[in-house]
């Protein structure tokens, strides 16, 4: 977390372009110990935005547990560091991860940041920060996103259950809005939303409800490359939906989705790509930007990719 911290503070690129984050409250500076947390403020593309996220060293060495945790906020008071502000918080989500080397990228700008390792062959990813609305500034002013590989800061890097999954591909405990997930969005209605395309450790398919697509179970994903052998791209969008299949109109309202049906918005820099032809690593360039191929965890079939854009 350390090396985060410092790398979203005070990195020469993210620096020079006025992109870079604040750390305001926890372990601001110096060494980050087990359970120490940072907060942060992102200040967006413009330098106008307050988006504010934490992130703790979970450990509990007795059951070899060693999260990157992470939530957000909807207010925070520096005055009174918290990982537990005054405000609406997110549930924590987390990435799992051991108390040794491992393989990590990062990638950040203004508005988000993301974090990818890889642990014993195994890859998670977690994301933080706006997203790309679908809506106006004045119906939605804080489109927030946090998004981990595991619903709870109690997990294993080994672990490869359903409760191990990434973010563009979340699962959660159960079906409510109440139940555990791996992302969470700071919705149109002014309340935190839990984003699933499965549940429970069966993997059951999540068909209403608000999910990522295309990486959903309920889309048809384009499987193959482009013909001349390139990759195909699409930016990971999230939507809800509201009512069950019905016949001969729409069938019954999904309960946990009071908004109604709609498109959320769409991942800063998160892509679908088939898996057809892709590997772990892989780099590809698409509209001029290099993409960095990574599998949900250790899935590698189809509608487990994400690309993620290197800029």
């Amino acid at each position: 977390m350390l090396q985060l911290r410092d790398f979203l503070t005070s990195d020469p690129a993210l620096v020079a372009a006025d992109q870079q984050w604040t750390a305001i409250g926890g372990a601001i500076s110096g060494p980050v110990a087990a359970n120490d947390f940072v907060s942060f403020k992102g200040r967006g593309l413009a330098g106008t935005d307050e988006i504010y996220l934490s992130l703790q060293a979970y450990t509990d060495v007795s059951n070899s547990y060693y999260t990157l945790a992470l939530r957000g906020h909807t207010a925070y008071n520096p005055a009174l560091p918290s990982i537990d502000p005054v405000g609406a918080n997110s549930n924590h989500v987390g990435m799992p991860l051991v108390n040794s080397a491992f393989v990590y990228w990062f990638i950040a700008n203004g508005r988000c940041f993301k974090v990818i390792t890889r642990v014993n062959g195994r890859y998670d990813a977690l994301y933080a920060g706006f997203i790309l609305p679908e809506h106006l500034p004045e119906d939605w002013s804080y489109p927030l996103f946090v998004g981990a590989s595991s619903y709870s800061r109690l997990n294993l890097a080994s672990d490869d259950s359903n409760m191990h999954s990434n973010f563009w591909n979340p699962s959660a405990s159960g079906t409510s809005n109440t139940s555990l997930a791996q992302s969470y969005l700071f919705s149109p209605m002014q309340a935190w939303v839990p984003i699933r395309n499965t549940y429970n450790i069966s993997y059951s398919s999540q068909t209403v409800g608000r999910l990522t697509v295309p990486w959903a179970p309920i889309c048809n994903s384009n499987y193959r490359r482009l013909l001349d052998g390139t990759a195909w791209l699409q930016r990971g969008q999230l939507l809800a939906v509201a009512y069950q299949s019905g016949s001969p109109d729409i069938g019954t309202a999904f309960d946990q989705v009071p908004e109604g049906g709609q498109f959320y918005g769409g991942f800063d820099g998160v892509f679908y790509t088939p898996s057809l032809g892709a590997v772990a690593e892989q780099r590809v360039t698409a509209g001029g930007v290099e993409h960095l191929l990574i599998p949900n965890v250790y899935r590698t079939g189809d509608g487990q990719f994400a690309a993620f854009a290197l800029e």
